[in-house]
């Protein structure tokens, strides 16, 4: 469905809201509320430039200022900020501009490595079928789409307030749809990325079909090393000694098999140096330690 949307800027020097709304009635414009004051549904055999041509002359003499926005039920908007290329819409009739949209999806599509073959055949031969077919390849093709890699921005903005809604118990494609508003087609792909992420997966309950949030794994808490002091010199220096060998080890690792304090081990390593048993080694800002 296209709809043209306008906004008005009325004057104390033209005519009154009345008025104006009896003006645009006659053209099929309804009054509404929000961000715009008119919507204008377009029929598939009406050419957009010709509607607006016809609002322009409807407008005439009103002395109002208006702006116009169309909108397409197929996600042009979604499309238009992927898209490298401008998409020419004004002389094209809506079931054109449907038409146009779908095949940019298309194209979109194959770039992530999909094989859309057999919806290309069908958009050229009927379009509400097309329609049923794309939803139904994207939804079974999830899977597949873990090899898929979409670097697009502004999916990652979608990608994130997809993953928002879902939790451990799972929702339903219908509900992740309606609290985020975007369009079908954008949330199916968004969770196919996110299954590819592994930050959610999806699940059958009966014969629903769930979409559930794969919590993170849990942080790796690291357990200190338990340090015993050595009661004597040559206790130090034994426990370091037997925490070296002749492959090499690093001064961590030493200091995690001989479990002596920083200080003891520190003057056994210098004693079995100078003892010859031990040599060391510096590899940029690591040392590892030899046995002689």
């Amino acid at each position: 469905m296209i709809k043209t949307y306008l906004r008005v800027e009325l004057s104390s020097e033209g005519e009154s809201p009345k008025q104006l709304i009896e003006r645009m009635r006659k053209i099929g414009a309804v009054p509404v509320v929000g961000d715009y004051d008119f919507e204008i549904v377009i029929g598939d055999d009406v050419r957009l430039f010709d509607k607006l041509d016809e609002v322009h002359r409807t407008l005439a003499g009103s002395n109002v200022r208006y702006s116009v926005t169309t909108r397409t039920d197929v996600g042009y908007d979604s499309m238009a900020r992927n898209s490298r290329m401008p998409m020419p819409y004004v002389d094209q009739k809506p079931v054109e501009l449907k038409k146009a949209i779908y095949k940019a999806k298309l194209d979109r599509w194959k770039e992530m490595g999909l094989d859309v073959s057999a919806l290309e055949a069908l958009l050229d031969k009927d379009l509400d079928q097309f329609k049923v077919a794309s939803k139904d390849f994207l939804r079974t093709h999830l899977d597949r789409l873990s090899v898929v890699k979409d670097k697009h921005p502004p999916e990652n903005r979608i990608d994130g307030e997809v993953l928002a809604i879902l939790d451990e118990q799972g929702k339903t494609l219908e509900q992740i749809v309606s609290s985020t508003g975007y369009f079908e087609d954008q949330v199916t792909l968004s969770l196919g990325r996110l299954i590819s992420a592994g930050s959610a997966r999806r699940a059958l309950e009966g014969s629903e079909e769930l979409f559930c949030l794969v919590p993170p794994p849990a942080l790796q808490v690291r357990k200190a090393v338990e340090v015993v002091p050595a009661k004597t010199d040559d206790e130090a220096v034994a426990r370091a000694l037997g925490s070296v060998t002749k492959e090499g080890v690093s001064a961590k690792e030493v200091f995690a098999m001989a479990k002596l304090p920083r200080d003891q081990l520190t003057k056994a390593i210098s004693r079995l140096e100078e003892d010859g048993k031990v040599r060391e080694e510096k590899r940029g800002k690591k040392v590892y330690y030899y046995r002689v």
